[in-house]
């Protein structure tokens, strides 16, 4: 029943993270902390080292359906802090307590949430010139290290930012998160690595759904409006913070 489950867990991942560039890690560790039972930073390790492969192939997916959508320059800048960041976040990840980590990440998920749904609104400048480059580095940093610290893979962070902050549109921020994460979550899936964090037996039932699910995730991701795409990526935020930030470990 357990590997059942797994099975179904991937492909539910594989699906969101192409469909709404966030790497999967948001649903995956709310699974495995209510259902499965796992400590925090095991979930964490799992989660990133399971994105890995499912971005690779949700970026390949996007490219063939619209190549324009993944602005490569934006993502490059991004990597370059990005990296950076991963080792940070997951060296400060092993040092803090489960019981912070949870109520960090589900804060996160909560404040995203209400940007995407508009609860929350900022004004945004489209990435034209060389000065807003430094910026993308910065977001790199942050979601890098938020990465490696919850296992999300970033792109809760991208997301929304690069929408909201940087005048992408939903298609494009999805696409270009997408792509940032693959360097990012390998990064700190290296890392977590090194502290034993990684669940190998729960892999090997997770990433083959969660490949496929991918595939569908980036054909949907591109049949959406964008406004529904957004403001479903936002309520999905917030419910899950919620139910994550009532549950104890």
């Amino acid at each position: 029943m357990k590997n059942l489950s797994l099975l179904v867990l991937g492909l539910i991942v594989g699906f969101c993270s192409a469909a709404l560039g966030i790497g999967g890690g948001v649903i995956m560790i709310s699974a495995l902390i209510f259902f499965f039972n796992y400590k925090i930073k095991r979930t964490i390790g799992t989660s990133l080292a399971t994105i890995v492969p499912t971005t690779f192939i949700g970026i390949i997916s996007h490219y063939i359906i619209k190549s324009g959508n993944i602005k490569f320059l934006i993502a490059l800048f991004i990597v370059m802090g990005s990296i950076i960041g991963a080792k940070f976040g997951a060296e400060l990840a092993n040092k803090m307590s489960g019981k912070l980590l949870t109520k960090l990440f589900a804060s996160l998920l909560f404040f995203v949430g209400l940007k995407l749904t508009g609860i929350i609104n900022f004004p945004t400048e489209a990435v034209s010139n060389t000065s807003t480059y430094p910026l993308l580095i910065i977001l790199g940093l942050i979601a890098g290290s938020a990465s490696a610290l919850f296992g999300i893979g970033g792109g809760v962070i991208m997301v929304p930012v690069l929408n909201l902050f940087f005048g992408l549109s939903i298609h494009e921020a999805v696409a270009t998160s997408l792509t940032v994460t693959l360097p990012t979550t390998l990064a700190g899936a290296i890392f977590h690595k090194k502290f034993g964090n990684i669940d190998t037996e729960a892999m090997k039932f997770l990433i083959p759904t969660a490949l496929i699910g991918a595939v569908f995730g980036a054909v949907a991701a591109n049949n959406l409006p964008a406004t529904t795409l957004q403001i479903l990526f936002g309520v999905f935020m917030i419910l899950c913070s919620i139910r994550i930030f009532m549950h104890e470990e």
